[in-house]
């Protein structure tokens, strides 16, 4: 993501309200680095997350919306620490799995498209940046692009885990010095992807070459979600 913002924006502050956890951490954290901002009105910008707000309202996917402030729906985000409230849990079984060598068991078929929360805070801080916010007539979903299996993800936590393990024993072999294998899902697999047409969109307007392109590392996401289990 850009991160840097164009000559003349510097005014008032932003506001992020709703309750506190991960989701609101992370975007206050990559809030803090801008200059103050100002929207149209020359008022400070209030950013709702899991709550409605004035001029950005964040809500996880299913939340009920009340008003017609612009809006982001969150689908599977993923932050080092289980939150009930932006999550159901699954992401965090699934490594908690790898950690205690489980096997024959039972996860959802639907695949899901895991987004770290890191993407969400710079995608916030950029539209922000850019004083770019979705039409209030539809909300627009964030989500990752990429379909995932569980049994795709237990395997590639496995892998990291095997290799976690490894290097604090000292213990290496050419098994878990090797990239994690590929785990593609089938057409079959994946059914109807979410349509990220509007986000791509509005990320383009902001100067993304490329659009909504997640950068941040699922593999990192889950190496932070062993510190936490261990």
């Amino acid at each position: 993501m850009h991160q840097t913002c164009e000559e003349g924006q510097v005014a008032n502050s932003v506001i992020v309200v709703g309750p506190d956890g991960p989701v609101k951490s992370a975007i206050q954290r990559r809030l803090a680095s801008l200059p103050p901002m100002e929207n149209k009105d020359g008022n400070d910008i209030e950013i709702g997350v899991g709550t409605e707000a004035q001029d950005l309202s964040i809500l996880k996917y299913g939340q009920e919306r009340k008003s017609e402030s612009p809006c982001i729906i969150l689908r599977d985000v993923v932050a080092d620490i289980a939150d009930t409230f932006w999550s159901d849990g699954l992401f965090h079984r699934v490594i908690g799995d790898s950690i205690s060598g489980k096997s024959d068991l039972e996860y959802p078929s639907t695949p899901r498209y895991w987004l770290p929360v890191e993407n969400v805070a710079d995608a916030i801080r950029t539209l922000v940046c850019s004083n770019a916010f979705p039409s209030s007539d539809k909300p627009i979903l964030m989500t990752g692009r990429r379909p995932w299996q569980c049994e795709a993800l237990l395997a590639e936590a496995s892998h990291l885990w095997a290799r976690f393990q490894a290097s604090s024993l000292g213990e290496h072999s050419p098994q878990t010095l090797s990239e994690p294998p590929l785990h593609l899902s089938s057409r079959s697999d994946v059914g109807i992807r979410p349509d990220l047409s509007e986000l791509n969109d509005l990320m383009l307007s902001c100067g993304e070459p490329v659009g909504w392109r997640p950068s941040g590392s699922l593999r990192l996401s889950i190496m932070r979600v062993f510190a936490t289990l261990v």
